[in-house]
């Protein structure tokens, strides 16, 4: 809690997540700058098989049609 015993999720502190969100940017694109190509296309078929498993998930559960995962 802030000195005015107010939580970030509450209203009012909108500079504070911005500069929050800010960062976290800032800190995604060096990340990204700082991978060799091998290690590029290592996270991006870590995310594509994250992307499968989820939609995967998401059909065994019934909130998503089996044709989904053909389309």
């Amino acid at each position: 809690m802030g000195s005015n015993g107010k939580t970030l999720l509450e209203s009012g502190h909108e500079a504070e997540w911005a500069e929050l969100n800010r960062e976290k940017v800032e800190y995604r694109r060096r990340s990204a700058a700082a991978l060799t190509p091998a290690e590029r296309i290592a996270e991006g078929q870590r995310l594509s098989q994250q992307a499968v498993s989820l939609l995967a998930s998401a059909i065994r559960s019934g909130r998503v049609p089996g044709r989904a995962f053909w389309a």
